[in-house]
């Protein structure tokens, strides 16, 4: 950025019933070290209770940069995202990138310049970067299994990113998918964010991954169980199936769907006398991949899990 102005950008934040977690995440955007112009839109889903507006009331009285907060009555994470980018692209002056992150994360100080430094660094439309986990119960067994681990890139250009949990996007790329970039039939499932992907990459737009641009997300005791795990990773499954039926939709591609769910399934299931050996966390590693299968398999037959429901 040496030589002229840092890039404008607008930060989106969705919330829904997490007013600790979003005053948490202001409060981080506040010591952000990025030497550009910041503008925040939190567009709250809860049109009943509006704990999140409060909380975006409050903040706006003494924040350190332009915050605006918006009331999404349609209920569903995608209608909320959907509504935060048409305004950000609507935004005048017209913001250069578009920056998301949700209202259980919060950034390290230097997120946000260094997911900007690469993505004019590599030239790159769209940037991702890893979310850490941060345990409530840092000394529960599975927050010390390493399954909570988030997957990563060496910094550079990179095929496609999978998540919108850490995203820097430019506005002209965004600007080509409204009025709905997160499509709606997905709003209750997840996985929204990776057919957004898969879309821009197949009309040839350009990725890259911020290895060093972290983010910190909230886990509490109810996302650290055996329970809450599987499901999450079924509904990635299911999610998978969805997809990938989208994008290839011919015989050979429901061929390769189903070896893939069926092999996930008998993997897990022919691995799993042996990881009893080795403990809850193998067990755990087996139980997971049978999971995923499953849930590829169930979503053929249209059977889904609404995590966000």
């Amino acid at each position: 950025m040496t030589g002229r102005s840092p890039p404008q950008v607008c930060f989106c934040v969705p919330t829904f019933r997490r007013p600790d977690g979003l005053r948490k995440l202001l409060a981080h955007v506040e010591q952000l070290t990025y030497a550009g112009r910041i503008e925040v839109i939190v567009v709250d889903n809860d049109a009943e209770s509006r704990a999140g507006a409060a909380v975006a009331e409050e903040v706006s009285r003494t924040f350190r940069f332009p915050l605006t907060c918006l009331i999404e009555p349609r209920r569903g994470h995608t209608y909320a995202y959907d509504r935060a980018f048409l305004s950000a692209c609507r935004l005048s002056p017209a913001p250069d990138f578009i920056a998301v992150l949700d209202d259980d994360e919060y950034p390290d100080p230097n997120w946000l310049s260094e997911m900007i430094r690469v993505a004019l660094e590599y030239d790159v439309e769209i940037v991702g970067g890893p979310v850490f986990p941060v345990f409530d119960k840092p000394d529960h067994w599975l927050a010390k299994s390493g399954l909570y681990a988030p997957t990563r890139f060496a910094t550079g250009r990179v095929p496609m990113i999978y998540g919108a949990g850490s995203m820097l996007i430019r506005r002209g790329t965004l600007e080509q998918y409204l009025d709905e970039p997160f499509l709606h039939e997905f709003a209750f499932t997840g996985g929204s964010d990776e057919e957004f992907f898969y879309r821009c990459h197949r009309d040839g737009h350009t990725f890259a991954w911020a290895d060093e641009a972290h983010v910190f997300e909230t886990t509490p005791p109810s996302r650290t169980t055996v329970g809450y795990l599987l499901r999450r990773m079924f509904r990635k499954g299911t999610g998978a199936t969805r997809v990938e039926r989208k994008f290839v939709g011919n015989i050979g591609g429901a061929v390769r769907r189903w070896c893939k769910g069926i092999g996930l399934i008998g993997s897990g299931a022919l691995f799993l006398p042996f990881a009893a050996l080795g403990g809850r966390r193998a067990i755990m590693r087996s139980l997971i991949l049978a999971a995923r299968g499953t849930g590829r398999i169930a979503a053929e037959f249209g059977i889904l899990y609404e995590e966000y429901r």
